[in-house]
């Protein structure tokens, strides 16, 4: 019989290949020719930045295991009405704990990765940065000086209840786990991922997209993971990440028109 984390690995080749066959409707009509020299660089820079990204993060936390944190918000949030999310969890049948932890567990990275890789398939460079900027990448510094100043444990922790998605974690392993919790990055990354898939065509990947990132919004509530103003944290840091990557990638554009402009005004008075 297969172990759950093999299961959880079928279940996200599944998802991955459902949703990034759907991409037909979005495709650039650009050849592989022209796209692969910039489309697969493009993609190999993000799949590096990303490998090396966790180990970075994973030390930046421990600098910070044992204080320097401006304010201390467990009471604060604890006594907060509702705040606790319990409501999202009145009922908690255990196969729909076990699917919502797979969505948990794997919904940070693998809805951008989805994204990602059908805006390769669909030949599209720009969404592949936009995609990439507006979750994880334009999100870590914007998110940094929170978790560097707030220090909010995960609700199971500060309320003494289980670990929703069973864990089993002790020591520094577990100091460095509960942590950071203000905004809930989990939310934000799937709320801008969301925000983006609903500008799509496909209608297959739009619905199942924006299903799967509600679901790992949802998550972290039903498995007592964050705070309700966790959640709405991440969904305003979500929306304006994406909509700083609009502007920013406008202003690009813009930029990029004019020196165009000039350098064929300027060849033609050379002319």
């Amino acid at each position: 019989m297969l172990d759950t984390k093999t299961i959880y690995w079928i279940m996200n080749i599944v998802f991955l290949v459902t949703i990034v066959s759907d991409y037909r409707e979005d495709r650039n009509q650009t050849t592989w020719r022209r796209f692969l020299p910039l489309g697969l660089p493009l993609l190999i820079v993000i799949g590096l930045l990303f490998q090396y990204a966790a180990p970075f993060w994973y030390w930046f936390v421990a600098q910070w295991l044992d204080g320097g944190h401006l304010w201390h918000w467990d009471d604060v949030f604890r006594e907060i009405p509702f705040n606790d999310g319990a409501i999202f969890r009145i009922v908690q049948p255990e196969s729909f704990t076990w699917f919502m932890r797979w969505i948990y567990d794997y919904g940070f990275i693998m809805a951008w990765g989805a994204a990602l890789l059908r805006s390769f398939l669909a030949k599209d460079a720009r969404k592949m940065i936009r995609y990439t900027l507006s979750s994880h990448m334009l999100q870590l510094p914007f998110i940094v000086p929170f978790y560097m100043t707030i220090l909010l444990n995960e609700v199971w922790f500060v309320l003494g209840e289980p670990d929703g998605m069973a864990r089993n974690l002790a020591g520094n392993e577990l100091m460095s786990t509960v942590r950071n919790c203000f905004p809930s990055m989990h939310t934000s990354v799937s709320f801008a991922v969301l925000l983006l898939a609903l500008r799509e065509r496909g209608r297959l990947y739009k619905w199942i997209m924006v299903t799967y990132c509600s679901l790992v919004i949802y998550s972290t509530l039903y498995l007592t993971i964050h705070w309700v103003l966790d959640v709405f944290g991440g969904l305003a840091l979500g929306a304006f990440t994406v909509m700083a990557v609009d502007k920013l990638l406008a202003w690009y554009e813009r930029v990029g028109t004019k020196r165009r402009v000039a350098g064929k005004t300027a060849r033609n008075i050379g002319q």
